[in-house]
């Protein structure tokens, strides 16, 4: 019996962690994508910081697939209650 509320609190907090992490990174691809819109205008007129603008968006690619591994790992957590 204890063992099972054990596992009850670990697939809890598991469920809480995930949907945190789901909330964070869901703001955080929202900010990066904020702030790749003054690098995209500005490559309109010189290419001098397009490196930046790669990097902004290989990191939203990143994110992006955080996301998708964290809304997985999620819906299998919550399958689980």
């Amino acid at each position: 019996m204890a063992l099972d509320e054990t596992t009850r609190a670990v697939n809890r907090r598991a469920v809480d962690a995930l949907d945190e992490a789901a909330y964070r990174l869901r703001e955080a691809n929202a900010d990066v994508g904020l702030a790749l819109v003054p690098l995209e205008a500005l490559s309109r007129y010189t290419n001098a910081h397009d490196p930046a603008l790669e990097e902004l968006r290989a990191v939203a690619a990143r994110i992006r697939a955080a996301r998708e591994d964290v809304s997985r790992r999620l819906a299998a957590e919550t399958e689980g209650q």
